[in-house]
């Protein structure tokens, strides 16, 4: 488990159940989910200090079912798009990348708005691709890294991952890792739910997101409604997934093997210097001392990995999801991916 990327794009796909996107991706159908309005999505979210603005769509279709988690997501949000330490033009661009590559409109023009926001003049008022060689060779590197992590992460080389170090350098390289796993994370949640922003009142996908920030402490106020008995649950009936067949293939002793043969791989990055550690709560200290890509994330980028821990323990805590099924769909969207964790 020596190579943190693949382990973070999983654990971002499935902190949310969000499967991975189909080769060909189809827009979704609007109004998949029922959205509530803006003073019914606000009315259930958790204390703030700031005013009520509008919600983009996935807020308003999540607020109801994931209070906490909407809220956490929204601060997550805003830290991507506005606080990125990639700056927010390299930020919006590698997210671009992603909603390409995963053929999402929505991820598209929220990337949009976001850089004609930072200052970027965009004929036609839409962001385009520029060929590679027009591009510093840093910022190709940077997008071709995002564009193959998102379609088919276990292809990255060492040598690939080597070059892209060379140019940023292990914080710069593990802010880049986080907004491609940010991207996908939240790309597959909106073409999940079909929040695209279509329903009424229809929001502009390029909209700025909204600067909030919650009262923690005031939590355990919000009450994410009841969960249907997981027992119940047992005997619904659906279409079974599509699943390689070869999956069944591998038997223990090749998968020991595999296991093995990764863990005496060599880092792809260094680790961060102990004393980076010093200023985490003792939580954080505890995961980074644990969890190869924690020991990375938290060393390196420490406000990023505290975000998106913040809104995966919110999910856990609202959604009571059964620990089989998390394990279950976790190695679906592994396998998915071809990755190794």
């Amino acid at each position: 488990m020596r190579a943190f990327i693949p382990p973070l794009l999983a654990a971002a796909a499935l902190a949310m159940a969000a499967v991975a996107a189909p080769p060909e991706p189809r827009p979704p159908a609007p109004g998949r989910f029922p959205a509530a309005s803006d003073d019914g999505a606000w009315a259930k979210l958790p204390p703030r200090t700031q005013t009520n603005p509008p919600l983009p769509e996935w807020a308003r279709v999540l607020a109801g079912p994931l209070p906490k988690t909407t809220a956490r997501m929204l601060e997550l949000d805003y830290l991507h798009r506005v606080e990125n330490p990639l700056g927010p033009v390299l930020a919006a661009k590698l997210r671009w990348v992603v909603a390409d590559t995963l053929g999402s409109k929505y991820g598209i023009s929220t990337a949009n708005g976001d850089l004609i926001r930072a200052g970027l003049t965009l004929p036609g008022g839409r962001y385009t691709l520029p060929r590679p060689a027009d591009l510093p060779r840093d910022e190709a590197a940077a997008l071709a890294f995002a564009r193959q992590l998102t379609a088919a992460g276990y292809t990255i080389t060492d040598a690939e991952f080597a070059a892209l170090l060379r140019h940023y350098g292990p914080e710069k390289v593990t802010a880049i890792v986080h907004t491609v796993a940010y991207a996908n994370f939240h790309t597959r949640i909106v073409l999940g739910l079909g929040a695209d922003g279509a329903g009424p009142p229809a929001r502009p996908a390029d909209a700025p997101p909204p600067a909030v920030r919650f009262d923690p402490d005031a939590g355990a106020k919000v009450a994410a409604p009841a969960r249907p008995a997981w027992a119940g649950l047992k005997a619904a009936t659906g279409d079974d997934p599509a699943v390689r067949v070869d999956w069944s293939k591998a038997g223990a002793d090749d998968l020991t093997l595999s296991l093995d043969k990764q863990k005496g791989r060599d880092l792809r990055i260094p680790l961060p210097d102990p004393a980076r550690f010093e200023g985490l709560a003792p939580r954080e200290k505890d995961q980074a001392g644990r969890i190869l890509w924690n020991t990375v994330s938290s060393g390196y980028q420490p406000a990023m990995t505290r975000a998106w821990f913040a809104c995966l323990s919110a999910f856990y805590e609202e959604a009571k999801v059964d620990r089989v099924f998390t394990n279950s769909m976790f190695w679906v969207v592994t396998r998915t991916n071809d990755c190794f964790y």
